[in-house]
């Protein structure tokens, strides 16, 4: 499981970032969560992938990243 500090870590990124909060809040309103549930939601999924599954999203999202998508 993630230690309490990833979660502090998350809650600043979206405090920082108004496109990640804008999904983030995106998600809470679909699907009837919290914020903080949201975000421990998207935590376990990532914890549920395998070694090369959660490669490629953090290439993905690094990329995203780099291209000022985020």
């Amino acid at each position: 499981m993630f230690p309490f500090f990833y979660v502090a870590r998350a809650s600043t990124a979206i405090g920082v970032s108004p496109i990640i909060k804008e999904i983030v809040q995106k998600q809470a309103h679909s699907t009837r969560l919290t914020l903080k549930e949201v975000i421990l939601m998207g935590m376990l999924a990532i914890d549920k992938l395998d070694d090369r599954g959660r490669q490629e999203l953090a290439d993905q999202v690094h990329q995203m990243q780099v291209n000022g998508e985020i």
